[in-house]
């Protein structure tokens, strides 16, 4: 299962001073669920946070496994986890008494 991640800093959280002493074991776990097949793709949303594109059996797992990065376990930033479904709005343009 396609799933989006949405990695964004807690509210009231100072970013520089809280996400500085963890980004070390923060970026090795990253790179160990990458490493892994976990995550797939990584993005930054233009300022503190991630943005990552996981394949994983379900949302809970994945939720479980993006809850042992140190920034979300230590609550520095919060996690969202979004299923990706496939688009099938096209098939109104084939269904039977569809205008074109």
């Amino acid at each position: 299962m396609k799933l989006l991640a949405i990695m964004r800093p807690g509210e009231g959280i100072d970013v520089r001073r809280e996400m500085a002493p963890h980004a070390r074991e923060e970026l090795s776990s990253l790179w160990s669920l990458y490493r892994g097949g976990v995550v797939r793709e990584m993005y930054s949303p233009g300022g503190p946070g991630a943005i990552l594109i996981l394949e994983a059996a379900s949302a809970g797992e994945a939720h479980s496994l993006l809850s042992e990065l140190p920034l979300v376990s230590q609550s520095i930033v919060t996690l969202e986890i979004v299923e990706l479904q496939p688009f099938s709005a096209f098939e109104m343009l084939f269904s039977s008494g569809s205008r074109s």
